[in-house]
């Protein structure tokens, strides 16, 4: 386990993985998040984040990045929970609200409504070929106990 950053005087419990871009990875993560959580103590998040955090994986690796790997981090406070998934687009997430026989298109509504709070922050990653920086955002949510 990693010590993150304290906010407020309070250390993070913090795991940073990076997943291949591959639809398959989707059950792969959330099986490990699951069990993240469990070994943690935090398996009261497990239901709602489980799900927030496969909707923001199933966004993420449709964006292709340089290294292949879509890069997450978790962080366990004692009184929340702190998902964060990154990519390489410098588009905004929205809302979208799509008809009822849509196949997808839900999945933000879906952070919406399960998690305490949700966003993004704009980033620039360093290529990791050296060719520079590219755009790319963190998009995050929180869930409280």
């Amino acid at each position: 386990m990693t010590e993150a950053p304290t906010r407020n005087n309070e250390a993070a419990v913090v795991k940073a993985w990076g997943w291949t871009q591959q639809p398959g990875c989707i059950p792969l993560s959330r099986k490990v998040f699951r069990k993240w959580l469990a070994k943690n103590g935090a398996a009261l998040f497990e239901e709602n984040a489980s799900l927030c955090f496969s909707e923001l994986m199933s966004n993420a690796i449709r964006i292709p990045s340089p290294s292949g790997l879509t890069e997450t981090r978790w962080l366990l406070y004692a009184d929340k929970l702190r998902v964060e998934v990154q990519d390489f687009s410098s588009e905004a997430p929205y809302l979208s609200f799509v008809g009822e026989d849509s196949e997808s298109g839900r999945g933000l509504l879906l952070v919406h409504v399960l998690a305490d709070k949700w966003g993004y922050d704009h980033t620039s990653f360093l290529h990791p070929y050296g060719e520079g920086y590219m755009p790319g955002k963190t998009v995050w949510f929180e869930i409280e106990r």
